[in-house]
């Protein structure tokens, strides 16, 4: 049961997340290209590759791994997201 509940949960926040940069990037007047994506991919992957490890119990290094990855991905590509609008 607690598993069911964690990716219903997890499913309806990063679909949320998605929906959000998605409705955020419609508006924007000027094309960032790819790598403006790449922070917000990383941070979608990230709880899938958690919630994925933790169902069929694939924990370990390989999945810390994984995760740092994405988290220092995600972090060095920052640079390239668009500025936030004042107001």
């Amino acid at each position: 049961m607690l598993e069911l509940l964690m990716l219903i949960i997890t499913a309806v926040l990063v679909a949320g997340y998605i929906y959000t940069i998605y409705k955020k990037r419609k508006n924007l007047k000027e094309d960032y290209g790819w790598k403006s994506y790449v922070t917000p991919g990383a941070f979608v992957v990230a709880p899938g590759v958690a919630v994925f490890s933790y169902l069929f119990e694939f924990g370990g290094i390989f999945t810390w791994f994984i995760l740092g990855i994405c988290f220092i991905t995600g972090a060095m590509f920052t640079k390239y997201l668009p500025e936030p609008k004042e107001g």
